[in-house]
C-alpha cells in the first residue's frame, strides 16, 4: 500500500509541475477526481471487464509503449517506470485481455483485417540497459512477448539520448536558475527538485520543436553547468552484447531511427538515412530482418506523408506512433496508435487505458484520412502546456 501511495503522490506532484501555476488548483481537483473514480471502478471489479467490452465491440486492440524501467523510489527525475508498476499493470491486463505480439497485430492490419480483438501487445522504446536487466526478467516471468525499438547509432556509443543528457544536466543544476533563452524560455528557477523538474519539462517540450538548434542549446547548457554528466549505466542505450538478449524468444527488435531526431523536421536525405539506415545497422548487428519501426517522439505532427513513404520504401512491416488510441481494421500500418501507460498503480493505469479506448471507440480507420486530419487525443495536453 505504501508503494501505491508513493506512486500516486509522485504522479500528482509531477502533473502539477507540468501545468502553469495559475491552473494548478483546477488540475489538482481534476486529478483527485480521476483517482477517486478509478479506485471505485477497480474496487468494484468493473475496469477490466469494461475495457475488454469496449475493445471487443469494434474488434480493436491496444499496443502499449514503455521506455525505461527502474527499481528506485518514485521521484521527479525518475529514469523510467517503476518495474513494480509495470508488473502489476501487465498482470492485471492479462486477466482481462489476450496478450499477443506486435507481429500478430501488424499482419492483420496489413491485410485489411481486424487485429485480434480485446488483446494487447507490449513495446519498449530507446533500448536502455534497464530494459534488459529489469524488464526482460519480468516479461519472461509472465511469458509476455515484446518488441524493443532501438536508436541504432547509439548502441554501444558514448553518446546518450538528448532527453537523458538534458535530464542529467537539469537534475544536477547548481545555480539558482537556468538562464533565459530569448524566444524559447524565460529565466527558470531551480531552487529545489520540484522547480528543477518544471524547468526540465519546459525545456524538453520546447527543444522538441528545435531540431536544428537542439544540440547547440544543450551544449551551451552543459558548458554553463561545467560539462556533461552521463546517466548511470542502467539508463544508457545498450551495447551489442545486451542487444542480442533482446532477440531471444519471445522478444524482437525494431528500429527507432539512428540518432532519435524528430523526422518531419529533417531534410529528405537526412530523414531517409535515419529511417533506412537504422534498419540496415540493426540487420548488420543481428543478422536477421528488422521489420518494425517506431517514430521518435511519435505524434502525428512528427510524421509526414513523406516520412511515411520512406518507412514503406525501407521495407518495414509496420510503424508505431505515440498517438493514443486503439488499433482496428482500416488503420494505417505505417502509423499505428499506441498507448503509453503512466508510471502509476494498475488501478489507475487500467482506468486511463479505459478512457482512451472509450474515446476512440467510434473512430473510423485512419487510412480514411490524411495524416493532418486524423484524430489526435493529445491536443488537450498540448494546449495545457502552451497556456
Amino acid at each position: 500500500m505504501t508503494q501505491t501511495w508513493q506512486s500516486l503522490l509522485q504522479d500528482l506532484r509531477t502533473h502539477l509541475q507540468e501545468v502553469s501555476p495559475g491552473r494548478r488548483f483546477p488540475a489538482l481537483v481534476k486529478q483527485l477526481f480521476k483517482y477517486a473514480v478509478a479506485a471505485v471502478l477497480y474496487s468494484a471489479g468493473l475496469t477490466g471487464p469494461l475495457l475488454r467490452r469496449t475493445l471487443e465491440s469494434p474488434h480493436a486492440c491496444l499496443i502499449l509503449g514503455f521506455h525505461g524501467t527502474t527499481d528506485a523510489d518514485p521521484g521527479y527525475f525518475s529514469r523510467g517506470h517503476a518495474i513494480s508498476n509495470v508488473r502489476d499493470q501487465l498482470r492485471y491486463l492479462r486477466r482481462h485481455l489476450r496478450q499477443v505480439s506486435l507481429e500478430e497485430i501488424a499482419l492483420a492490419v496489413s491485410k485489411g483485417e481486424s487485429p485480434p480483438p480485446a488483446s494487447f501487445a507490449v513495446t519498449f522504446d530507446d533500448g536502455l540497459t534497464n530494459n534488459v536487466t529489469l524488464a526482460i526478467p519480468m516479461l519472461q516471468e509472465f511469458n509476455v512477448p515484446a518488441t524493443f525499438f532501438m536508436p541504432s547509432a547509439l548502441i554501444g556509443s558514448s553518446r546518450d539520448l538528448w532527453v537523458a543528457s538534458l535530464r542529467e544536466l537539469v537534475r544536477g543544476w547548481r545555480g539558482v536558475a537556468i538562464p533565459e533563452v530569448p524566444g524559447l524560455w524565460p529565466l527558470l528557477p531551480t531552487a529545489d527538485e520540484a522547480s528543477r523538474y518544471a524547468a526540465f519539462f519546459k525545456i524538453k517540450e520546447t527543444l522538441k520543436t528545435q531540431e536544428g538548434r537542439r544540440q547547440e542549446i544543450i551544449d551551451r547548457l552543459a558548458a554553463e553547468a561545467g560539462g556533461y554528466v552521463r546517466p548511470p549505466e542502467e539508463d544508457r542505450v545498450v551495447g551489442p552484447e545486451l542487444l542480442r538478449r533482446m532477440i531471444q524468444h519471445p522478444f524482437t527488435v525494431g528500429a527507432h531511427s539512428r540518432t532519435h531526431p524528430i523526422l518531419s523536421a529533417l531534410e529528405p536525405e537526412s530523414a531517409r538515412a535515419e529511417i533506412d539506415g537504422s534498419r540496415k545497422d540493426l540487420e548488420q548487428m543481428l543478422g536477421q530482418p528488422i521489420l518494425d519501426f517506431a517514430y521518435p517522439n511519435g505524434r502525428f505532427s512528427d510524421l509526414s506523408d513523406f516520412t511515411s513513404k520512406l518507412v514503406a520504401e525501407a521495407g518495414y512491416r509496420c510503424a508505431v506512433t505515440t498517438e493514443p488510441g486503439t488499433v482496428r481494421r482500416g488503420d494505417d500500418r505505417l502509423a499505428l496508435r499506441r498507448c503509453l501507460p503512466g508510471n502509476v498503480p494498475a488501478f489507475l493505469a487500467s482506468f486511463e487505458l479505459l478512457t482512451r479506448t472509450w474515446a476512440d471507440r467510434h473512430r473510423t480507420g485512419d487510412l480514411a484520412w490524411p495524416l493532418g486530419r486524423r484524430v489526435s487525443y493529445l491536443r488537450a495536453h498540448e494546449a495545457r502546456f502552451a497556456s
